[in-house]
Order: C-alpha cells, then sequence, then structure tokens
C-alpha cells in the first residue's frame, strides 16, 4: 500500500431489534435464561435489555393447554433478520421444540421477532413487524416497560384496502417473491357467511388471501339490477377483518375498465341454456372480470361456492382453456336454518316473499329422496321439484334442470346414475322481485 494511502472500511451498522420470548413447557424460567444465554454468545447479536417475566394464560386457538411465562428482550444486532430468524429456529430446537410441529402447540419455546428496526419484511417464514404484537398483552406490557412507543408503532387495520390494479399486482409480486402462496376469493361485495366460509377456506390452506369487491358490469344486461345491487364497503371490510383476509381489492370500475377497454372472453358449452339463456352476455362478463383478476392477482388457488354452479362450469372452462396457472377450489353451499341459500341478493326479500322462497330447497330436497329411494328417470325427478314448486303461487320459475356434474352438460333422457338439479326462481310479490338460484347434487348428501 502507498504511504498516505487509506483502505476503505465497510461499516456494519446494528438494528435494534425487539424479541417476544415464551415458554409453557417444563422449566420455563430455564428456559427464558437458557435462551437469553445462547443469545449473548452469537456473533453480532448483544442483548441489551430485557423486560421482567410476567406469567400468562395462552392466548389464541389450539388445545388446551398451561399458563405462560413471557418476556421481551431488547437486542442489538448486525444480522440480517432472516438470519436471525434462523439463529431463533436454531436456539428453540435446543430446548426440545419440534420446527415441524403444529401451531399453537404447547412449546418449551417460543421466540419471535416483533420488530427489526423499521422493517417491513412479509414473506412466508417471517413476518415482520409480527401480526399479532398489538393484540397481546403479555407482548405490550413490556414494550412499553423497554420504553417502546406501542401507539406509535401501532399498524395499519387489517386488510389493506387496494384499489389500483397495478398495486395488487406489486403486492402479490412482494408476496410471491417471499414464497407464499395465493387465495383469490372473488365477491362482487355485500358479502356473507356463504362469502366467509370462502375466505376461511383460503385462509386455512394458503399463506396470503385477497378478496375483491367489484360490481362488475359487463355480466349486467341492460334492464338488470347494476345501479341497485347492494354495496356496503364498511360492513364487508368487517367480514373480510374477521375471516382473516390479508388484502381486499376494490377497484373502480374506470380502474378496472379504462378507456378503450375492448377484449371479451367468451366460453362455449358450459355457458349454454340455464343462465346463459336467461342472461345472455352474462357469462362473457363473468369470464372477462375473472380472467382480469387472475392476471392481476396471479393467485395459486381461487376459491368459489357452488351455489352458483354454471357460473363455477363456465370459470373451470376458461381457466384450463387459457392455460391460468390457478386450481379451482369449489366450496360448498352456505344455508340459512331454513334451507335458503345465502345471496347478496336476499335481503331485498320482503316477509311473505322470504317465507315462499324456502319452497326451492324444499323442491330440490323431494327430487333428491325421490332418487334416494330408487327413482331414476332424468324428466320424472325433474316433475318431482316442479310439482314442489307449483305449490308455491309467489315462486315463478325460470327453469329447472338436471344436468351432468361438473360440466354441467345436458343429460339425455331416460335413466339417471346422479347429476345436479338446478333451479331459478323469481319471487316478485314484494316491492321489487328478486331471482334465485340453488343447485344440488342428488347423489351427494349436504353437510348439516
Amino acid at each position: 500500500m502507498l504511504r498516505g494511502q487509506h483502505a476503505e472500511r465497510s461499516t456494519v451498522v446494528a438494528t435494534t431489534v425487539y424479541l417476544g420470548l415464551g415458554s409453557n413447557v417444563g422449566d420455563r424460567d430455564g428456559h427464558l435464561q437458557q435462551a437469553l444465554q445462547r443469545l449473548r454468545a452469537v456473533p453480532g447479536v448483544e442483548v441489551v435489555r430485557v423486560s421482567k417475566v410476567r406469567e400468562t394464560v395462552f392466548v389464541g386457538d389450539g388445545p388446551v393447554q398451561g399458563p405462560f411465562k413471557n418476556a421481551v428482550a431488547e437486542v442489538r444486532t448486525t444480522l440480517p433478520a432472516r438470519a436471525l430468524l434462523g439463529v431463533l429456529k436454531a436456539i428453540e430446537q435446543g430446548a426440545g421444540r419440534g420446527l415441524d410441529g403444529a401451531r399453537n402447540q404447547p412449546r418449551p419455546l417460543d421466540l419471535d421477532i416483533l420488530f427489526y428496526g423499521d422493517e417491513v419484511i412479509d414473506t412466508r417464514e417471517l413476518v415482520v413487524p409480527h401480526p399479532r404484537w398489538h393484540e397481546r398483552e403479555f407482548v405490550l406490557e413490556p414494550l412499553r416497560e423497554l420504553g417502546v412507543d406501542t401507539v406509535a408503532r401501532r399498524p395499519a387495520p387489517r386488510p389493506v384496502v387496494i384499489e389500483p390494479p397495478a398495486a395488487l399486482s406489486a403486492q402479490v409480486a412482494t408476496w410471491r417473491s417471499g414464497g407464499c402462496t395465493i387465495g383469490l376469493v372473488p365477491t362482487m361485495g355485500s358479502l356473507h357467511e356463504g362469502h366467509v366460509s370462502l375466505m376461511r377456506a383460503a385462509r386455512g390452506e394458503c399463506d396470503r388471501v385477497v378478496a375483491t369487491i367489484f360490481v362488475n358490469p359487463l355480466q349486467f344486461g341492460p334492464k338488470e339490477d347494476f345501479a341497485a345491487y347492494p354495496r356496503d364497503l364498511g360492513k364487508d371490510l368487517q367480514h373480510c377483518a374477521r375471516a382473516g383476509v390479508d388484502a381486499v381489492f376494490a377497484p373502480a370500475t374506470a380502474q378496472m375498465y379504462e378507456p378503450g377497454f375492448c377484449s371479451n372472453v367468451d366460453v362455449g358449452a358450459e355457458a349454454q341454456g340455464m343462465e346463459g339463456g336467461q342472461r345472455p352476455g352474462h357469462f362473457r362478463g363473468v369470464a372477462t372480470v375473472v380472467a382480469r383478476l387472475f392476471a392481476l392477482a396471479l393467485p395459486h388457488r381461487a376459491y368459489f361456492g357452488e351455489k352458483d354452479a354454471q357460473q363455477l362450469a363456465v370459470i373451470t372452462r376458461m381457466t384450463k382453456d387459457l392455460g391460468f396457472p390457478t386450481q379451482i377450489v369449489r366450496c360448498a353451499i352456505v344455508r340459512e336454518p331454513d334451507g335458503l341459500a345465502m345471496s347478496s341478493r336476499n335481503v331485498f326479500l320482503e316477509a311473505g316473499d322470504r317465507k315462499a322462497c324456502t319452497v326451492i330447497y324444499r323442491a330440490l330436497c323431494s327430487a333428491r329422496e325421490a332418487f334416494a329411494r330408487g327413482t331414476r328417470d332424468r324428466d320424472a325427478l325433474v316433475q318431482r321439484a316442479r310439482e314442489v314448486l307449483a305449490s308455491e303461487p309467489r315462486a315463478e320459475v325460470d327453469y329447472v334442470e338436471l344436468r351432468r356434474e361438473g360440466d354441467l352438460q345436458p343429460l339425455p333422457g331416460g335413466t339417471v346414475d346422479g347429476g345436479r338439479l338446478l333451479v331459478a326462481a323469481r319471487f316478485a310479490r314484494g316491492s321489487r322481485p328478486v331471482r334465485l338460484l340453488d343447485n344440488m347434487s342428488l347423489a351427494e348428501v349436504e353437510a348439516p
């Protein structure tokens, strides 16, 4: 080196990190102390301060289990967040915790990164700030003891609401880069327990869940109820939060369909007859909006209810034909106690029509019971449902059809070995007509 020349030295900056410590198996205090000792022995880690240890009852889902000993440690570290996570997992394993065990089980040691400086990390393995830190008093109290302003750090409410399509794509790209599987639940809002069941199914199978709330004008005919379709975003967000949804995509129509938008998706056989006959152009609008949502969200799985069985068949065909790498997940119909299939349009039913519309469920059950007793003639099964529907003067039947399971193609007359019976009927005695859809598999018994 030449005289007077200075070597450049890189400065590694330490980050202040807050760690949650917990134990409810074995020598709980001993497990916490040993964890701190092992942390102090790690190069690049300095344990600055530790809160007092508190005993708390178990909080969360899981089996009944004993109380925890909890504390929070303030740490200074030069390790990246993911490297620190690896250290914590190794310390947990050293204390006897199995790394492949189910969540929320009794455990000798639980170490969580609550905050890693001001960084926001959202991957499959690590979410920082910890997603539930602000819900746990056994975390909040020790943090305040260590001088953390928990009010200033309180996160924005979940789910996050996204409006621009580009922002949805960016969020999904971040999750995918972190190894997350994405579950998509497309809806038009006015959410009910049927929608919530789809979101919960997605929550149980995917790392991140996106629900969409968009009343799609392309699937409404000129004389249909687009303007009157019920909308209540605030209430819908409450349902999404309760179901554990991570993000809600709620764009304006102009954001989904910019000026000059002219591309549409047509689906063939699955869109023929029934709703396709009653509502020309409806399934073109459905397939187009779902294809656009799939392109924006790139979901690994998408969740649809069986109540709209023909829509499900159309989307399944479209997904296969266009090569979207998305698994379509069929979810069972959710019903009211009297059998009425949950629908956003049920809110428009006045008292008399609300009572009368249960005839649809009775008609479906009657045909299924006839099938169970040995009736196998297609037309006889359809007629059985029609007779029950005819007993209710308020019901104006659009169609009753028995179709093949899955793709809902027409079944030939004569003997059948099953199939799905589909009904559409209007109830128009109230101040506004309400059109309801329902269906039932003849060969499958619905869960209670």
